[in-house]
This record gives structure tokens, C-alpha cells and sequence, in this order.
């Protein structure tokens, strides 16, 4: 037989044994074909599809190359490198050999789609929203019954639209193919952005019932759960959650693990995974990052909230204050503007630099070009995060700071600001961050807030007479444990109401009714309306006294009440966000108000309610201590965080590794 005979029987050969299943011996005919005829394109075509159908992309791309080489007009040759190429992370590549199939079969509707939506999806990788977003929806609208095109419209309609355009078009992706594991997890999502919990919550139990190692499904729908005040099956939830974690799966996201979870290992185990899985360390992408040696220090905030929101409350002052001598400071924006006087506050105070609409490596280069020394991470794992650029290292120094009160788990963040009461020495494991100690408490706070006056209780919905109890955490912060001391506490304080905060309908009836249940009047438990920040704080001073959460503390929230003369009862935790109560009160010079448990605690502000002299001289001594000591003392404060910030640049430039630092307490 001719020898190219016996290619051709060798090439039909291997296609009949792929047509039936037979794949390994596929491969061997086809390889046999290519030995007797290196330059076959029957053959090289053949064996290129073969591997990329294994998704051996790698070992196909070569082989489909060559074969292109051979047959340049085969459609199904370009498609088939146009999929390899995308499989091994070639997407401008495959773009164009989409492009090219598409072309050369003009009438096949899946390859034009294959075409519309890789070009999509480059747009996408390479940060240009715009094209990206038209791509998708040209594909919609010439492909609507591509669950694909409607996956893929969506996932950009998350970060450039809005949660409720995303929630159209993975309705429409999941009619079509409702088992897109995908496509559920991220519509549970945006119905979670968009406050919907009841639904997001329906949403991740059918995926976690159908995809039950699916990471962060468990904890998002704990989360839920616990901003409903929805506490069915709250302790099975938590012990699966935090089983997971103990066992390496990622079973929730590091914030909303906070709300319910006490052990500072468990909190690590979750952000460092958490870090790894999506946030990796990229820093090899740019080169090494020099620290400056001139006479001032860059400093840039990373945040998405530089509006009215509780980190820029807590830092819009700490910004003013900064030294302008030896540091220049610059606030670098994911998010917008809400032309609120706080955020004209900080852009009068630093250089507010956008980078809402810029990709991680476009982001990293804003921070090269501006030289920064130190980059503060003021997000982590809560609201609008950028942690994706810290990890391309655009500065030499990067620091952890005020948003996020944990580790954020990656290695390529230095430092932690902390105080010794957070992080204690022994705690100092848990971080992967070198702990950064301030003298007082870690939490900056502004002392030129303005409380509103001639608020009454009348406008706050109060009864004149009564004992107001308090707590206007997020209502997520309070489990079944808590609530079971507050209630006992209205039970044994005749005259007595609870004042909380949600605006959450549902929360409200669960709360009424988990109060029922342990014999107390729903009508005793109020619910406080979202006011702006004065009328709040004033509404505050109206309340007797705030009873603080665990194992996740007020934070804004407490230093908020303790600032309006409200004294803040707290129980010492185990972790950071379970201490910071501890922090505020021993930086504010009020130590009674600090109990070690929740026996404690519960006997401690009983005799508060009950013990009229008691509470008015705590309310006494707040009213003078908040004017002399350290907590809002925010220039003392800004003076020890620059040195904080200097202790790190000079170990930079003395080219010694990242290492626990503490700073000395300035007087006069």
C-alpha cells in the first residue's frame, strides 16, 4: 500500500476510534499517521481536537498551529486552537482564531457566538468595562438563548451597572441552563447587594444543598441568615462552617465570619485560604518596588468608602491632621463621590486619586507613578475592596489598617496597625501581618463631629419614662446568646425597652418574635431609623444605656455613643473584632465598663439599670473624659501613627524585613 494511503487509513482510523470513545487508541493512530506523514493536516487537525477534547490544551496548541500552517481556510481548526488557546489563559489569541472561524463559516450561529463572546471576555480581562459590556450585549441580543452570553453579561453588569441589571440577565442565563453552578452562586449574590436576604438566603441553600463543597456558600448564607435575624438552624450552621475551616475548606468569607465565629485561628485559617484562593500573590508581575529616601513620606489610602460611610467617620480627621512637613498623603478611590460634607472634608484635606474604573495593573502603576512609600489597605475584606492590586506589590511598604479587623492572610501585606489590647503578644500567631502597636487604641476617631440638638424622645420614638437599653449595631453582630441576656434583662427591669437598629422589615418581625418566645413583649423591642450622623448621635444621648455585642464588638458604633455621653457596656472577646469594645473603654479612662464574660456582663448591667447613682457617675466621668483622654485626642493620635509609619520606612531603607513594631507614647 502507498505509504500515503496508509496515513489516510491510519487518519480515519483514529477518527473512528474517537467518534466511538476509544480515545488512547485515537491518539496512537493519529500519532502513527503523523509519524509516516509529519505535514499531514488531516492528521494534525485530527490529533490537535483529540488532545483539546482530554482539555490537554497545552500539548494541542502546537499541534493545531501546525495544522493551521497546513489548512489555513479550516474553520474547525481555528476553533479548535481558539479553545485550546483559552484554555491555557491565551485569550487575545483565541480571540482572533474565533474571529477567524467565524469568518470562514459565516452561517454557523456557534461559532459567530463563540467569536462575539471571546472578544467579550478579552475586553473584560484586559479592564476596558465599556467594550466589555457591549460585547456581552451583542451577543444577547443576537444569541438570547446562550445561557453564556447572559453568564457573561451579568458578570460585568456586577461591577460596572448595578446588582439589579445583573440579576436580569442571570435570571434569564439560569432559565436557560439552571445548573450553572456559577451563575447561582453570583445570583445569590446580587441579590444579597441589593438587601434582598429573604431571596439571596433561598438562593444559597438550593446551591449549597446542590453543591454542598462549594466555597464561601455556607458562611454567605449564615450571613444572610444573620442580617434577617433568622437564627433556624444557627448553631448547625455554625458548626459546619467552622468544621470546614478547621478541615482546609473554604467554607465562608473572612467578614462574615466575624459576626458569629470567636476563635482567632479559625479567623485566620478562612483569610489566609481566602487570600490564596483570590487573591495571589502576583508580585512577580512588576518589578520590586524601591522605598523613597527624600525628606517626606508618601502615604496612600486605598478605600472604597472615601464618603459618608464608618471607616471615612472614623479617619476624615486623621487625614486633616496628617503632617504636611514630612508626609505627603493621597487617598486613592474605588469608590465615588457622595458630595457629602465628609468627602468635601477629604478632598480638602489629601489628594483624592479615582481608580473606581481602572484595572489592578493600571491601579498599581497610578501608585508607582506617584512614588508611594506606604499603601493602607483600608478594606480587606469588607465594602469595595482593591486587595487584587496589593497583591502586584505596587508599593515597597503595605499595611493593613482600620477597615478590616483581622488578617487579611496574604504575604505580600507588612504590617497590621493594632494596639495591645486587640492583639495581644500571644495573639500575634494569628496574623500573618507584623503587628504594629499604638500606644492607646488602634481606632482614629474624629472630635469634630457635630451632635444635633433639641432632639427628643418623642422624635426618636422613645418612651419618656422608660429605661432605654440600646444596641444600633448592624444587626447581623447579634446571635441568640446575646439576645438571650437582653431579654432576660427586660424581664428583671420593670419600665424597661430595647432600642436596635435595622431596616430590615423581616429582621423585625424575626426579633419580635425570638422575643416572644422568651416571654417578652414584642413591643418592647424598638427598631431606630436610619437618621444622618447628628440626629444619630443625638438620638444616642437619649438612650440609658448601649449594650455592646459578641463576639464581633461596636466599633464605629461604639465609639459613636460613647462620643454622644452614652456609656457602652462591653464583654472582653477572644479575637480582634471581640475586643475593640475593651480598647475604646480603657482608652477612654472608663475600665467598669470593661466584664471578661457574659456572666459578667449580664450582672453588670443589671445593676446599671437598676442602680441610678452607679450610672450617673459613669455618665459624669464620660462627659469629662472624653474631652482629656486619648480616644479622641485625634493630633496625638496622628502623631503616633506617623510614627508608626516612620519606623516602617526606616527599616525599609535600612533594608531589613517587615518586623513587630511598637510606638512610644508622646506627651506635651
Amino acid at each position: 500500500m502507498h505509504p500515503i494511503s496508509q496515513t489516510t487509513n491510519k487518519v480515519t482510523t483514529g477518527m473512528a476510534l474517537r467518534d466511538a470513545g476509544n480515545l488512547p487508541e485515537a491518539e496512537r493512530s493519529l500519532r502513527l499517521a503523523l509519524e509516516r506523514e509529519p505535514q499531514n493536516g488531516a492528521a494534525l487537525c485530527g490529533l490537535g481536537a483529540l488532545l483539546a477534547r482530554q482539555k490537554r490544551y497545552a500539548e494541542a496548541v502546537p499541534w493545531l498551529e501546525q495544522a493551521i500552517a497546513r489548512l489555513p481556510g479550516n474553520p474547525q481548526a481555528h476553533a479548535d486552537l481558539a479553545e485550546s488557546l483559552r484554555g491555557v489563559d491565551r485569550n487575545a489569541e483565541a480571540a482572533t482564531h474565533f474571529d477567524r472561524a467565524a469568518a470562514l463559516r459565516p452561517d454557523d450561529r456557534q461559532l459567530q457566538l463563540l467569536s462575539r463572546l471571546q472578544r467579550a471576555i478579552v475586553f473584560d480581562e484586559q479592564g476596558n468595562n465599556d467594550r466589555a459590556l457591549a460585547g456581552f450585549e451583542d451577543a444577547v441580543q443576537h444569541h438570547p438563548d446562550s445561557a453564556d452570553a447572559w453568564a457573561g453579561l451579568g458578570m460585568v453588569q456586577m461591577n460596572v451597572v448595578s446588582a439589579a441589571a445583573a440579576e436580569e440577565s442571570f435570571r434569564r442565563a439560569l432559565q436557560i441552563d439552571p445548573e450553572r453552578q456559577l451563575v447561582n452562586e453570583r445570583f445569590g449574590q446580587v441579590l444579597q447587594d441589593q438587601r434582598l436576604y429573604e431571596d439571596a438566603a433561598i438562593v444559597f441553600e438550593r446551591v449549597l444543598n446542590r453543591w454542598p463543597r462549594l466555597s464561601f456558600i455556607p458562611g454567605r448564607l449564615m450571613h444572610c441568615k444573620m442580617l434577617m435575624a433568622d437564627w433556624m438552624a444557627y448553631a448547625q450552621l455554625q458548626r459546619g462552617i467552622e468544621a470546614g475551616l478547621a478541615a482546609g475548606r473554604l467554607t465562608s468569607e473572612p467578614f462574615g465570619l466575624q459576626g458569629y465565629c470567636a476563635d482567632p485561628e479559625l479567623l485566620q485559617r478562612c483569610a489566609t485560604a481566602a487570600a490564596a484562593a483570590g487573591y495571589p500573590d502576583r508580585s512577580a508581575e512588576l518589578s520590586p518596588a524601591a522605598i523613597g529616601r527624600g525628606t517626606k513620606i508618601r502615604v496612600g489610602y486605598v478605600s472604597g468608602e472615601f464618603r459618608n460611610q464608618a471607616t471615612s467617620v472614623l479617619l476624615t480627621e486623621v487625614l486633616e491632621q496628617h503632617d504636611r512637613a514630612r508626609f505627603e498623603v493621597f487617598a486613592f478611590d474605588n469608590g465615588w463621590d457622595d458630595s457629602s460634607p465628609l468627602r468635601r472634608r477629604i478632598e480638602a484635606a489629601v489628594k483624592v486619586v479615582p481608580i473606581r474604573k481602572l484595572d489592578d495593573l493600571e491601579a498599581a502603576q497610578a501608585i508607582r507613578d506617584l512614588e508611594v512609600d506606604i499603601l493602607v489597605n483600608l478594606n480587606g475584606y469588607f465594602g469595595r475592596t482593591r486587595t487584587a492590586f496589593f497583591s502586584l506589590r505596587p508599593a515597597p511598604i503595605q499595611v493593613n489598617y482600620l477597615g478590616f479587623p483581622g488578617t487579611v492572610g496574604a504575604p505580600y501585606i507588612d504590617y497590621i496597625v493594632a494596639d495591645r489590647t486587640v492583639i495581644p503578644a500571644e495573639h500575634e500567631r494569628f496574623y500573618a501581618e507584623k503587628v504594629v502597636t499604638l500606644p492607646d487604641c488602634y481606632q482614629p476617631n474624629d472630635s469634630q463631629r457635630q451632635i444635633a440638638e433639641g432632639v427628643t424622645r418623642a422624635d426618636a420614638s422613645l418612651p419618656d419614662n422608660a429605661f432605654v437599653f440600646c444596641c444600633l449595631n448592624n444587626v447581623y453582630k447579634v446571635t441568640p446568646a446575646i439576645f438571650d441576656i437582653w431579654m432576660r434583662l427586660l424581664l428583671k427591669v420593670p419600665d424597661s425597652v430595647l432600642l436596635l437598629y435595622s431596616d430590615i422589615q423581616v429582621a423585625h418581625v424575626n426579633l419580635h418574635h425570638e422575643a416572644g418566645a422568651r416571654g417578652v413583649d414584642p413591643a418592647r423591642i424598638l427598631f431606630a431609623q436610619p437618621w444622618a450622623n447628628e440626629k444619630h448621635l443625638a438620638r444616642l444621648q437619649l438612650c440609658d444605656l448601649f449594650l455592646d455585642t459578641l463576639p464581633y464588638n461596636a466599633h464605629t458604633t461604639g465609639s459613636d455613643a460613647l462620643w454622644a455621653g452614652l456609656p457602652v457596656l462591653t464583654c472582653t472577646g477572644t479575637s480582634f473584632p471581640g475586643r475593640v469594645g475593651t480598647s475604646l473603654l480603657q482608652a477612654l479612662g472608663l475600665p467598669e465598663l470593661v466584664t471578661d464574660s457574659l456572666v459578667q456582663y449580664e450582672t453588670m448591667a443589671l445593676r446599671l439599670a437598676t442602680e441610678s447613682s452607679l450610672l450617673a457617675s459613669l455618665r459624669q466621668r464620660l462627659a469629662v473624659n472624653r474631652h482629656t483622654a486619648p480616644l479622641y485626642d485625634t493630633p496625638t493620635y496622628t502623631r503616633h501613627l506617623e510614627s508608626a509609619y516612620a519606623l516602617m520606612v526606616e527599616r525599609a531603607r535600612a533594608n531589613l524585613p517587615p518586623a513587630p513594631l511598637g510606638v512610644a507614647r508622646q506627651t506635651g
